[in-house]
């Protein structure tokens, strides 16, 4: 396809086509009509066979060699999460940039993306750390990410088990900046969802981990916590590339993952779906000591798909606001707010430990590498840092609507709105907390309690003891 031009980007009309059919029930057999109608929208600029695998790929499937969508060994894949990796490359879709002009190898931060002889795209998997910026610079899709909604939709569609939403805070102002938290989860409602939950919620929970975390773990000038656990990228950068510092990271898991624990602890027939901006959300759902908490991982970009599909408009749905997350839970969205969320939360838990609290805030990969490389040689200043792959924090997410700097304002106006400054007054934690059994004050949640086993990860080659329940 040597004259392709550099605009072609099937993937939002696929994206549409694929959660239509699905939401109606009738995806396998109108998958080759929609095939034939995106094929011909574009038969100038593309093929019948990247075509089908851009549908696949929607599909939560793997590309294949053929002009068919699906073949006699795809149904029973289509009935679960999607199978790893999650970011695809489709060789045959990518011969159209200059050598000198293409925009993945660029903005690949590890240099996991090559051409070959003929031009073709490929993905280096032991460098590749998942987090999707080469999806997002390429025009073509050929690279892209699975799509998870198609079960999901079935399952919405079925009512057979209550399916929680837990919605990420970098939600705020991405489908408009007229829809609030309250007309957001009364769309989601309307979609079937039995309830939506703020991921923030449990990243107070977490805050608080981080606060006992920091405690017992940084003694001396020269000790450090390593967080956030709420990157997927970051904490894969640190296991891959600096495997030495392992012990220093904060043995906690990510909100997201404290969000579908908790509530399948209340709830052990519920279904838990995350929504955000991340692709590599979808690979933390499927690590082997994660694996089971979280059903299905949704970006806001496919979000919007099925919104779209479904004919909701979030910006007409009546104003439902279940408020419940902290100030400080609802910055984890943004870069630097896990950091500010641990240090107002440490001066109210312990404060003599608030006063020696120096966080690093790393921004971006090429950050993140520059702050690794730093801890190794002895050479940085710091006892707690939070990294994040993406510019911007969870806003700089490939699977965003806005640019990373609206995603920011918005993210700060959403924190701004909450009723509580942090966790220790939120009522809501010590609801949760209440309902698992710890009915005084907030506990440690570093030692054998159900809270502190919900909130517990071991990694592998970490030597730090680990309550029993998770040895």
């Amino acid at each position: 396809m040597p004259n392709q031009p550099k605009t072609l980007n099937i993937r939002p009309r696929i994206l549409y086509q694929v959660a239509k059919a699905a939401w109606q029930g009738q995806l396998l057999e109108r998958r080759e009509e929609i095939c034939s109608l995106v094929h011909q929208e574009f038969a100038d600029r593309t093929t019948r066979r990247h075509v089908a695998n851009q549908i696949r790929i929607a599909m939560g499937l793997d590309p294949h060699d053929s002009d068919t969508v699906i073949s006699e060994h795809d149904t029973e894949a289509l009935m679960g999460m999607a199978s790893e990796p999650f970011v695809l490359a489709d060789p045959e879709a990518c011969s159209s940039c200059a050598p000198g002009d293409r925009a993945c190898e660029r903005v690949c931060p590890v240099g996991a993306i090559s051409h070959d002889e003929l031009g073709r795209v490929g993905i280096d998997r032991t460098r590749c750390l998942g987090e999707g910026y080469c999806v997002e610079a390429c025009s073509f899709g050929a690279l892209a990410e699975k799509a998870n909604f198609v079960p999901l939709i079935n399952l919405l569609r079925q009512h057979e088990h209550p399916v929680y939403a837990s919605v990420a805070p970098a939600f705020a102002g991405q489908f408009g900046p007229e829809v609030t938290a309250g007309k957001f989860r009364a769309a989601l409602l309307k979609l079937g969802f039995t309830e939506m939950v703020e991921t923030a919620l449990y990243a107070d929970l977490v805050t608080i981990k981080e606060c006992f975390e920091y405690d017992e773990h940084v003694q001396t000038d020269k000790d450090f916590l390593i967080t956030s656990c709420c990157c997927p990228v970051w904490i894969k950068l640190v296991e891959n590339r600096f495997p030495d510092l392992l012990d220093h990271i904060s043995p906690s898991v990510s909100p997201m993952v404290a969000s579908a624990r908790v509530l399948k602890a209340f709830d052990p027939e519920a279904k838990v779906v995350f929504i955000g901006p991340c692709v590599a959300k979808k690979s933390e759902a499927l690590l082997p000591e994660l694996k089971g908490a979280v059903d299905f991982v949704l970006t806001f970009q496919e979000l919007e798909a099925i919104f779209e599909a479904a004919e909701v408009n979030p910006a007409e749905e009546p104003d439902e606001e279940n408020p419940q997350a902290s100030w400080g839970g609802r910055l984890y969205g943004r870069a630097g707010g896990v950091s500010a969320a641990v240090a107002t939360t440490l001066e109210k838990l312990i404060p003599k430990r608030a006063e020696k609290f120096r966080p690093l805030k790393a921004d971006g990969i090429p950050d993140c590498q520059k702050a690794l490389e730093q801890i190794k040689r002895g050479e940085l200043d710091a006892n707690f840092i939070e990294g994040m792959a993406c510019k911007g924090g969870c806003v700089g997410g490939p699977g965003r609507i806005l640019s990373p700097e609206e995603g920011t304002g918005h993210v700060n106006a959403y924190g701004d709105a909450s009723t509580s400054h942090t966790p220790v007054e939120n009522p809501q934690v010590y609801a949760i907390l209440n309902r698992l059994g710890h009915e005084a004050e907030i506990p440690a949640l570093t030692g054998e309690g159900p809270m502190a086993t919900l909130l517990a990860r071991k990694f592998s080659g970490q030597n730090r003891p680990l309550p029993k329940e998770e040895k």
